[in-house]
């Protein structure tokens, strides 16, 4: 995967039941007031090694698929539109939003991009899961100027319906492709 230079940009897909991409996209790139990407860590990527063991030896190592894939991402300011959305939470008719036993996060997917040391694009395709927030803390005011802190976004993925569960890839070419896949369009209606 060679070497990565900065976090570009992150788009959020949320999916329908067929696993196919609805209208509802996130983009954050670092633009006001809609976010701005500051790091991600993709773990489970390789999966566990099983060794089977026959006359006295290890005779087999099992390790295939994935591990538990999980990405922690972390964003600044990200918008309130997209909480609600990849989150599961639902906005009350006088404006708040509602988090209780009817939240349920839906399946999204999710788009990770940054740049090799040449300046190719490279991108990490989650290909789908639920997202989770970390906790919210409040805390005083100083005598300094305030730092904003960044939210952390956790999603559990699990294998699309091609048992795929993350795709990647370098070079432009390929970024449009990878993209596509990631994000499938839905079929129109047949007629």
């Amino acid at each position: 995967m060679g070497i990565r230079v900065g976090f570009k940009r992150a788009t959020f897909v949320v999916l329908d039941k067929d696993g196919k991409a609805t209208s509802s996209v996130f983009v954050v790139e670092g633009k006001a007031n809609k976010g701005g990407t500051k790091e991600a860590t993709i773990s489970g990527i390789s999966p566990e090694s099983v060794k089977v063991y026959a006359s006295n030896v290890a005779y087999y190592v099992s390790a295939k698929g994935t591990g538990d894939v999980k990405a922690e991402i972390s964003i600044l300011d990200v918008p309130e539109e997209m909480t609600e959305a990849v989150l599961g939470r639902k906005k009350h008719t006088d404006g708040f939003t509602l988090i209780g036993e009817r939240t349920e996060a839906p399946y999204v997917a999710a788009l990770l991009e940054s740049e090799d040391a040449a300046g190719q694009p490279v991108l990490f395709a989650l290909l789908k899961g639920k997202m989770s927030a970390g906790d919210v803390s409040l805390k005083t005011s100083e005598d300094k100027p305030a730092e904003p802190d960044d939210e952390k976004l956790t999603m559990e993925c699990i294998a699309n319906n091609d048992g795929e569960t993350i795709a990647y890839g370098i070079g432009s070419e390929v970024a449009t492709k990878l993209k596509a896949y990631a994000f499938p369009p839905i079929a129109p209606p047949a007629g």
